[in-house]
């Protein structure tokens, strides 16, 4: 079989009897750069498919007689994932205002439909931020912003949100409203700042790899 590395023909002696997921192990652990992560892979010209991966996985990969790999680094995933947070975030801010402002009015049904959405961006938002710490290999106690560590920042938007979902499970709307109008901007200014560190220590280590 064949297998390509970011297009480049690497050599395949290693696959033997192994599977598609042993394939990408070995590619991660021996062919990679220490800032490279596998984030794709296409077998036979077809993409892996996000429904199917664990059965694609388990497959030999000689059953195969092309696989192709795909990398990306560590600082542009990052960046990425930051670029695409701050947008949604932005994006949510006037949707939490307009939740807020029906759950007044007494429009529970559209308001609660309204923040269910803006729920699932927060949590998405949520998780970009921790992944990113986590490839950025940051010490979230020991980095400090603003005086604070960063730990602390982090669980603030996190417990605002554990929050909410139980007001609105609890159908606790006048709390609801609350939340957004008073809690939620706060949680938004935090998510900024939290985006805005990790994007300069994404571009500080862009700028270590260039050096």
């Amino acid at each position: 079989m064949d297998i390509f590395l970011d297009d480049s023909l690497v050599d395949s002696a290693f696959v033997g009897d192994g599977s598609v997921e042993d394939v990408l192990r070995h590619v991660q652990d021996h062919l990679c750069q220490c800032d490279q992560l596998v984030v794709g892979v296409r077998c036979n010209g077809e993409d892996m498919q996000s429904n199917a991966m664990t059965e694609v996985l388990q497959k030999p990969a000689s059953s195969y007689e092309r696989m192709e790999i795909f990398t990306e680094t560590k600082d542009a995933l990052v960046t990425d994932a930051l670029a695409q947070a701050s947008t949604c975030l932005t994006d949510t801010e006037e949707a939490c205002r307009n939740a807020a402002e029906l759950f007044v009015q007494g429009q529970a049904v559209d308001a609660s439909a309204m923040l269910v959405d803006c729920l699932r961006v927060w949590q998405q938002i949520h998780e970009a931020v921790a992944q990113s710490i986590q490839l950025l290999r940051l010490d979230p106690e020991q980095v400090m912003v603003d005086d604070e560590p960063l730990i602390e920042l982090i669980a603030r938007p996190k417990d605002v949100l554990v929050g909410a979902k139980e007001a609105l499970t609890a159908q606790d709307y006048v709390l609801l409203a609350d939340i957004l109008q008073y809690e939620f901007p706060k949680v938004t200014q935090t998510w900024h700042t939290l985006i805005g560190r990790l994007q300069r220590e994404a571009e500080d280590m862009i700028a270590g790899c260039g050096s």
